[in-house]
């Protein structure tokens, strides 16, 4: 019984003095990372704006804008760094960089966790010339600008709605451009049913709407190949919200937000 409790105190104190050390090495290094990580980002900035002279900075929904102008004070650009949802645990964190014209400049992923040899297509720099010269008022959307990939759909739908709503952002909050409103008059869209598609996160998604004396009454999914795991938060909760307020114009469901937007999206395809 002695051996057993001084077995355990030994144990506890080589686990307090690892914690110790861990904690001191990651009060150490942190700093070095988050400046190297800095450094690293600015040189990206510099990549795509060349002539950047002044950057302000503004946080929307939790992420990074950086707001770049030329000596004379001109706006040239802005860089998002941000994030979108994937195939992997963690989200695939990039940096994108967008013209005062809309025009996407650049394109750099910085951490992810997608799958060796089937996700890590988005690091090379092939793939992301794709992207590069896509402008705010094309489509940005797999299957139409840009080109499926078998194997990769989650990441790359992921990955590409991501890149669609973050020039959005840009293009409304920083360029004056306007994204197209979600708006519908549901009293004026006559009885019937209606039906319409739109990208959800790991495929399309189809429903059809019933309208009946100026409201809408019944929403049936007919087709999706989402991540059940994403699906299932999404579906009844995204449904019930646009009964609820007969409007399309509400939240995503937090969790499985590119699930929800495809729902939303359908929705108002199906009644534009």
């Amino acid at each position: 019984m002695r051996d057993s409790v001084k077995m355990a105190v030994v144990l506890l104190v080589i686990g307090a003095l690892c914690g110790g050390l861990l904690a001191g090495i990651n009060a150490w290094t942190g700093p070095i990372i988050e400046t190297r990580a800095q450094a690293e980002f600015m040189e990206t900035v510099g990549r795509f704006f060349p002539d950047v002279e002044k950057i302000d900075e503004e946080v929307i929904d939790g992420e990074d804008y950086f707001i770049c102008y030329d000596s004379a004070g001109n706006l040239i650009g802005v860089v998002g760094q941000v994030k979108a949802s994937g195939y992997g645990d963690d989200p695939i964190r990039y940096n994108l960089g967008v013209d005062k014209d809309g025009d996407i400049i650049g394109i750099s992923v910085s951490s992810h966790t997608e799958t060796p040899g089937i996700g890590t297509f988005i690091e090379s720099e092939e793939w992301q010339q794709n992207i590069v010269g896509l402008n705010f008022n094309d489509p940005i959307a797999v299957g139409q600008d840009i080109d499926t990939r078998s194997g990769a759909t989650v990441t790359l739908r992921g990955l590409t709605n991501s890149i669609r709503r973050v020039t959005d952002v840009i293009g409304e909050n920083f360029l004056g451009f306007e994204v197209e409103s979600m708006e519908v008059d549901i009293a004026a869209v006559g009885d019937g049913t209606y039906t319409g598609t739109a990208a959800g996160f790991a495929s399309d998604i189809t429903v059809e709407v019933t309208v009946s004396g100026g409201a809408i009454t019944e929403i049936v999914v007919l087709e999706q190949n989402d991540t059940a795991s994403f699906w299932d938060i999404a579906e009844e909760d995204t449904i019930n919200r646009i009964l609820d307020a007969q409007s399309v114009e509400i939240d995503a469901v937090s969790g499985a937000t590119a699930s929800s937007d495809g729902i939303i999206a359908a929705v108002f395809d199906a009644l534009k």
